[in-house]
């Protein structure tokens, strides 16, 4: 691969930081995993530009002269540095991604070693921006991003992002790193799940390193009580939607060990306390999720798409646990048209009535 004499970008300041919270190295995998790798021709991808760095990859937008398409390229610029641990969880980043066929997990091209021996894998170049970068620029008050997402175009894109936990969920891999930093949204309706390199095996219930984000990481992961699996990443899903109803993190402006203690404690506070005219439903679905017991939770992403679809059919969610008054409200007000007509049928037919009396 043509390569840039340096690496000049930097890390996107607009993206909650991911946070070591414990030593995962023991847990690592001693496999050398780069022994299976194929080496790639040189002059197969042709350097463009860098697109950013963060953690122990780059990623460089790239040209691929074989499929005659750009291309997103993940390297370890300091591979020579790095111990045989994090060279595993790269690659692994990248085998994980790749066995996640799904429209909304970004899909991953090719895998291997170049001519320097460094590892690298290539994915599709996504053009947009992240849920972060959105809210941000939402919470601002910019008035192009206030027309383009809507609350409730946001909610679609959270059902997007419910769909690929789940089917990740289904394919036995849990991400254990969800925040809108890490959702990716296009210009025409592309919604994203991105870097997957913390993702663990459910089976194992181990991340392949204990890290997360203040805000979107589950008590148990915090504390380190309990087998880390399924729930945290509903927590997480919680704290995105958190984020989409309130434009913040949850807790945020808080100082991080803060935050981490109000998240073992559960004391997060009500959506509704920053957002007086929010809809309790959706209230209701993100407090679900963000239970401090895991088997208060959803047990499923499913369970929260269910419940999202509801809420924006017109439908009591089963988080909220409507009362006989409020169903029978919500059955009006979607049939409000119907039951108009039948009003007015019924005094049309009195009035009638009446005026054959009087007559």
């Amino acid at each position: 691969m043509e390569s840039p004499s340096q690496y000049s970008s930097v890390i996107d300041t607009d993206v909650e930081p991911t946070v070591v919270l414990t030593d995962g190295e023991k847990n690592a995998d001693p496999e050398n995993l780069l022994a299976s790798l194929p080496l790639k021709p040189q002059d197969r991808y042709k350097f463009i530009r860098s697109i950013g760095f963060g953690g122990m990859k780059g990623v460089l937008l790239v040209h691929d002269r074989d499929t005659g398409r750009d291309v997103a390229m993940a390297i370890m610029p300091d591979f020579r540095d790095r111990p045989l641990q994090d060279l595993n969880r790269f690659v692994r980043e990248a085998q994980i991604t790749a066995k996640l066929e799904h429209p909304n997990i970004v899909p991953v091209y090719d895998i291997g070693i170049d001519m320097s021996g460094s590892p690298f894998f290539t994915m599709k170049y996504l053009r947009g921006s992240s849920l972060a970068v959105v809210l941000k620029r939402l919470r601002a008050g910019d008035m192009e991003m206030m027309e383009k997402f809507p609350q409730s175009r946001l909610l679609q894109f959270y059902l997007r992002v419910c769909n690929a936990v789940a089917f990740a969920h289904s394919m036995g891999i849990c991400h254990f790193d969800l925040k809108p930093g890490n959702i990716h949204c296009g210009d025409y309706g592309e919604v994203q799940v991105i870097d997957w390199g913390l993702a663990g095996d459910i089976s194992t219930g181990l991340p392949n390193q204990i890290k997360g984000t203040p805000g979107y990481m589950a008590p148990e992961l915090v504390s380190g009580t309990g087998k880390p699996g399924k729930a945290a990443d509903i927590y997480a899903l919680g704290g995105i939607l958190y984020a989409i109803l309130t434009l913040d993190s949850p807790l945020a402006g808080l100082p991080q060990q803060e935050i981490l203690r109000r998240t073992v404690a559960g004391k997060i506070p009500q959506p509704s306390l920053l957002v007086p005219r929010l809809l309790p439903a959706l209230e209701a679905v993100c407090m679900k999720a963000m239970a401090l017991n895991p088997a208060d939770r959803y047990s499923d992403p499913m369970e929260i798409r269910s419940d999202i679809n509801a809420i924006l059919a017109g439908y009591a969610a089963q988080a909220e646990q409507a009362s006989a008054m409020r169903n029978c409200f919500l059955f009006l007000r979607r049939n409000l048209a119907a039951v108009t007509i039948i009003i007015l049928l019924i005094l049309s037919g009195v009035l009638a009535y009446l005026a054959f009396l009087v007559s």
